[in-house]
């Protein structure tokens, strides 16, 4: 089975413009140039960098194996062997799960926007969570993908959040 989907992460670009325009602001007020040219040379880079990083989140299945990939260099990314996964649920993250890759209570998670997201079971008891705007569909694919029964019962803490 394949599938591939590309998620704009609004949030993280949106976050990401607010800082440039502060950042700008705050360069325009300095008053030494020499130093603060050298500064601004530096927020260019990292909020380019960010920007093409965290501008989308590429999820797919290709073959024997799922991947979700960040940006336009396709940087993180995470790949995992279907044979590996155990099951996948869809799940929905609490406000302050952020977006990034992230140290969660349920797995590490890598998103670009939004509060939803799938939770991947591995075989070896561990997991990890991918931020989508389409979870139940991109659960579905995976779950479709493994060619047999899926064990959710190793996923631990796949319940909704309560708002």
């Amino acid at each position: 089975m394949k599938y591939r989907h590309v998620q704009i992460g609004k949030a993280s670009i949106l976050a990401l413009a607010i800082g440039s325009v502060f950042m700008i602001g705050l360069f325009l007020s300095l008053r030494r140039v020499e130093i603060s040219a050298n500064i601004f040379a530096w927020l260019v880079l990292v909020f380019g960098l960010s920007f093409g990083i965290f501008c989308r989140l590429t999820t797919e299945i290709d073959g024997d194996e799922f991947r979700a990939r960040f940006g336009v260099l396709g940087w993180p990314k995470k790949a995992v062997l279907l044979d590996e996964i155990a099951g996948v649920l869809p799940t929905r993250l609490s406000w302050f799960s952020g977006w990034g890759v992230r140290i969660t209570t349920r797995g590490i998670l890598f998103n670009v926007s939004g509060r939803g997201a799938v939770i991947v079971g591995l075989n070896t008891g561990k997991q990890f969570m991918v931020g989508t705007d389409e979870p139940e569909r991109l659960a579905d694919a995976i779950n479709q993908a493994l060619g047999r029964e899926p064990l959710f019962t190793m996923i631990r803490g796949a319940g909704a959040v309560p708002d």
